[in-house]
């Protein structure tokens, strides 16, 4: 021990000898240079310098010492702390004001120094369309009386006598509406090319068909892309086309599509319900593709005599992954010990609205549809394999408890209900009972 003892001892004073010659070398390089500096301007500039300043605050320390010591009082008196503090909530609560539109994607390019770093000189302007905005048109009355009369409007248009009509004994123009794409009944699936700011929805709200019609007649989902130019078959109503296979009947049809045979027969003109060929398509109207109903979790007493319990995270029951439950990708907050879920911005408006809607991240039963204490309008679905998905801060709900849904249907309108900052979906995963991480089942 004596000797281990020694050994460390003499190791330890070899290093302090070689770290005095390291200290040396390191002090001709290094501190020299240094002290030398220090010789040179001490004489000649700090001493000259601290005599100046010297020389200047004995000849005004009379005019600037009342002057401090009044500057003293003003800051140290304890009402001015009270002036600070409203000014700086006055001030806080000006600029909230005027941020009150600015959306979390925008943050930050209305300031100044946006504008010089990104050498961008153009003006930010949102623009937002009201929905709720119909085009009416009234029609014009070109005779009364039996007398023809002139255009009603300066600068108006003749009338092509082959688009007028006669009613009351008035020749009247048709109702023109240039609001979109004609929603005159229709009884044949027409095709249509897309164009430049069309979306899924815009497309089927301007034929009078649902979202989920569109998207089954195109084998779509809600988070396909639609390019410029591409063609796409649009039905004449809301339902499913259904190519006829060998074997197929009208009931059994009837029967996977929740109809009644008798839709079928009047909608495709059919007379004999034994009348259809393979490969021909029928529309059924009012049709829905259901979703596979989902596989219900074992039951507590079940999983003593099942063996060990799996500590894999839970899946879906078809092993897919859940789709993106909004149309932005934008998170504005993520999950933590006292958040349970994702927020996800939808381009929401001051007021608390949004264009955008809220899509089902899987298939599966709605087990809740409602309001909640703190998440407002809220849908929860069951997609069994005990996975629950929640979907908060609605502004409306479109769908019901106990109604089974599929991938990519639209649940409700995004918006900022119950206890929320701003428009946005509050998102969350339920595992066996347990909050998950959302972005580790959302593809």
């Amino acid at each position: 021990m004596k000797t281990l003892l020694v050994r460390v001892g003499l190791h330890g004073i070899r290093a302090l000898v070689g770290l005095k010659a390291i200290g040396r070398v390191v002090g001709r390089v290094v501190v020299r240079p240094i002290f030398g500096v220090w010789r040179f301007s001490l004489p000649r500039i700090v001493i000259p310098a601290y005599h100046i300043l010297y020389t200047v605050r004995r000849r005004f320390s009379h005019w600037y010492r009342p002057a401090k010591n009044r500057l003293m009082y003003l800051v140290a008196n304890r009402h001015m702390l009270h002036v600070v503090a409203i000014g700086i909530a006055v001030t806080a609560g000006v600029v909230n004001l005027q941020l009150a539109d600015v959306r979390a994607e925008t943050y930050g390019q209305r300031t100044l120094m946006y504008g010089l770093v990104t050498n961008n000189a153009e003006q930010l302007i949102d623009e937002y369309a009201d929905i709720d905005v119909v085009t009416q048109s009234t029609p014009v009355k070109y005779i009364s009386a039996g007398v023809l009369s002139a255009p009603l409007a300066a600068g108006g248009e003749d009338v092509d006598a082959s688009s007028a009509t006669v009613v009351g004994g008035s020749l009247s123009s048709l109702a023109i509406s240039e609001s979109g794409a004609s929603v005159a009944p229709r009884d044949a699936i027409v095709e249509y090319a897309v164009k430049d700011g069309d979306t899924l929805s815009t497309i089927a709200g301007s034929y009078g068909i649902s979202l989920n019609t569109l998207l089954w007649a195109n084998s779509l989902s809600v988070r396909s892309i639609v390019k410029p130019g591409q063609s796409l078959k649009i039905l004449p109503v809301s339902g499913v086309v259904h190519s006829v296979k060998r074997g197929d009947t009208v009931a059994a049809i009837a029967k996977k599509y929740s109809v009644t045979e008798d839709q079928i027969l009047a909608y495709n003109n059919i007379d004999d319900a034994q009348g259809l060929q393979v490969s021909q398509s029928v529309i059924v109207p009012g049709g829905e593709i259901k979703a596979p109903i989902p596989v219900s979790r074992k039951s507590a007493v079940g999983s003593i005599f099942s063996g060990t319990p799996s500590t894999s995270t839970p899946k879906l029951a078809n092993g897919t992954k859940m789709v993106w439950p909004t149309d932005l990708t934008y998170i504005v907050r993520g999950l933590s010990w006292y958040h349970t879920g994702v927020d996800i911005d939808c381009n929401g408006h001051a007021n608390g609205t949004s264009t955008n809607d809220n899509y089902a991240a899987a298939d599966g039963i709605v087990q809740f549809s409602g309001v909640k204490r703190g998440y407002g309008n809220v849908v929860e679905i069951n997609h069994g394999n005990g996975l629950v998905t929640r979907y908060g801060h609605h502004y409306s709900l479109y769908v019901q408890t106990g109604q089974q849904i599929t991938a990519g249907t639209p649940i409700g309108r995004c918006g900022s209900t119950g206890t929320s900052t701003g428009t946005h979906i509050h998102f969350e995963v339920i595992a066996n009972g347990k909050f998950s991480n959302p972005l580790e089942y959302i593809r």
